[in-house]
């Protein structure tokens, strides 16, 4: 397998998470980061199955679970009516717990904490405001300041719905 150079814009979860795959994959990852220093934003949130499987494929899930809190099921009513609109019980999926409340900070730092062991390279303080294609068929992000990165074989776009890198930022 050949070595990509892959630049990552977001350090949230989702960016953390690709960066470790894929630097395990044996590549070379470069993450950029608005902030300062790289950081939670958010709250809870609830960690279901699909992300539970990929902590565990990076082998983070037993982090997380040791101090999240399982859910048992979802019980919602209808603000309109005071009605019944959700009634989930987890136990009918089986006897393990199928979904874990945390806040976000500790999923970030979960993920963040793995990065930095890894020796993966985070840039902070980076503004991204679009992306272009080079002469040579790569890919350079392009920064609020005005400069360019370097070359990259792949982009990888972790900055969430309004991303400037994703032409459906414009229509949201």
């Amino acid at each position: 397998m050949q070595k990509r150079d892959i630049a990552i814009a977001g350090c949230g979860p989702g960016g953390l998470a690709v960066a470790l795959f894929l630097h395990r994959a044996g590549h070379r990852i470069t993450l950029y980061e608005r902030f300062a220093a790289a950081q939670p934003v958010g709250s809870g949130l609830m960690i279901q199955p699909t992300g539970l499987a990929v902590l565990d494929a990076l082998g983070l899930a037993d982090a997380l679970t040791r101090q999240a809190a399982p859910i048992q099921g979802l019980h919602g009513i209808s603000v309109t009516s005071g009605r019944l609109a959700l009634l989930m019980d987890f136990a009918t999926l089986g006897p393990a717990p199928r979904a874990y409340g945390t806040h976000r900070a500790l999923l970030f730092s979960i993920l963040h904490d793995a990065v930095q062991r890894e020796g993966i390279a985070i840039e902070t303080g980076r503004t991204i405001t679009g992306t272009m294609l080079r002469a040579d068929g790569g890919r350079a992000l392009t920064f609020e300041d005005g400069r360019d990165s370097p070359r990259f074989d792949l982009v990888v776009d972790a900055m969430g719905a309004r991303s400037p890198l994703s032409r459906r930022a414009a229509d949201l």
